[in-house]
């Protein structure tokens, strides 16, 4: 029997957004992907790890995950192949797992449990929860698979597939579920940073063994497109820089992953409770809500102030037009720090001079004749030299 899998990732509830709670954000979008798990008739789930944003997730996090997990599992009866993330306790996560699988809801949180294959129709899954190099390197010599561990990541997981490759049923398609940073991936702000001198990373050719890899831990789908390896990417834009990144989930047709790998593979976008968008707007037009600005009033927005002059209780006079509004920055404050990354060393103990030259980099003329009076005013008085 072939089967269709939907494949999601790095819910990371009860993630905040510059203060903003977004449970309401994450229970939306859940709702909606068990809405697409239905229209599409998939036969089983795949969630690949960070469900949680914290080891120690808030009540309501966990409220909503066992809410979301009984709902998909046991009401609609969708099977659910889930790993633990970075983010995850896998402890935690682990309470009850031995009378999950009763319900077809498979939960792996060790290496051991990856070994042994989750069949499904003519799949079968090795589900590896996200695991560091220490922990890899004891597991594989406690197992007696070496005798000493390889000092790399990839070297010590190709150990770890070769004896997943000893239980292949060559008459069945074999995923792999994963949770780790595969090379050539590119990051979004909103992750974890995990590989000190690319030790936690793991070569893409590590998998051309298994039909699909499915991964979690990036949050773009397009993070990496190499080889087998896919990232379903996180069902919500958890930071500002993510704000032109699509969202959604992947739908497996495991019957097509031969013949058209991207079209078996294929992404599904996602239509979130709120977007985030980041803007350019003068402090006007985002007051008088001028042009189309009326219509991101109930969306997350990072805006990017064009005006020089101060403004006085700016976030108190726009948070009533845009309740969601998550920052505002000046493109001044962009010229500041590219202007402070290229003083003269040669200037440091001039400070007219030093002055002189920062003000034409922040603004591209000179000082004039009366700003220089003041400035060698302020000097004098610093040095005690007041001349008046």
């Amino acid at each position: 029997m072939d089967v269709k899998l939907l494949h999601t990732a790095d819910w990371h509830l009860g993630k905040k957004l510059h203060g903003f709670d977004m449970l309401p954000d994450q229970s939306y979008i859940l709702e909606q992907i068990l809405q697409l798990a239905k229209e599409e008739k998939v036969d089983a789930i795949m969630i690949t790890g960070d469900i949680y944003d914290r080891v120690i997730a808030s009540n309501e996090a966990i409220q909503l995950g066992n809410q979301t997990f009984r709902k998909w599992n046991i009401d609609e009866q969708f099977p659910l192949l889930m790993i633990s993330g970075n983010h995850d306790s896998a402890t935690r996560l682990a309470t009850g797992k031995e009378w999950f699988a009763a319900n077809h809801f498979h939960l792996n949180t060790t290496i051991k449990e990856s070994l042994t294959p989750i069949t499904l129709g003519d799949c079968q899954f090795y589900l590896l929860p996200y695991v560091e190099l220490i922990e890899a390197r004891f597991f594989v010599e406690n197992e007696g698979l070496v005798e000493e561990a390889p000092n790399s990541l990839s070297q010590v997981l190709q150990i770890i597939i070769q004896e997943m490759q000893k239980t292949f049923d060559p008459s069945k398609k074999h995923i792999f579920i994963g949770h780790l940073f595969v090379a050539g991936s590119l990051r979004q702000e909103s992750e974890t940073p995990l590989e000190i001198g690319g030790l936690q990373s793991v070569a893409s050719d590590l998998f051309d063994v298994f039909d699909y890899a499915a991964f979690g831990h990036l949050h773009s789908a397009t993070a990496n497109l190499k080889g087998k390896v896919r990232y379903s990417g996180s069902p919500l834009k958890y930071s500002v820089g993510e704000y032109r990144d699509p969202k959604g989930v992947r739908i497996i047709n495991t019957d097509l992953l031969a013949d058209d790998f991207e079209q078996a593979t294929r992404f599904v976008p996602l239509q979130p409770l709120r977007e985030v968008y980041h803007l350019e707007a003068s402090f006007e037009d985002l007051l008088y809500q001028r042009g189309k600005l009326k219509e991101y009033a109930n969306d997350y927005l990072s805006v990017s102030l064009s005006n020089e002059e101060v403004i006085m209780q700016l976030m108190n006079q726009l948070r009533p037009l845009y309740p969601y509004l998550l920052n505002v920055t000046r493109k001044e404050r962009q010229r500041l720090e590219s202007a402070t990354k290229r003083i003269p060393l040669s200037k440091i103990n001039q400070p007219e001079a030093l002055i002189q030259d920062f003000f034409v980099r922040l603004y591209e003329e000179p000082l004039t004749e009366q700003q220089q009076n003041w400035i060698k005013d302020a000097m004098n008085q610093v040095s005690g030299k007041d001349e008046s």
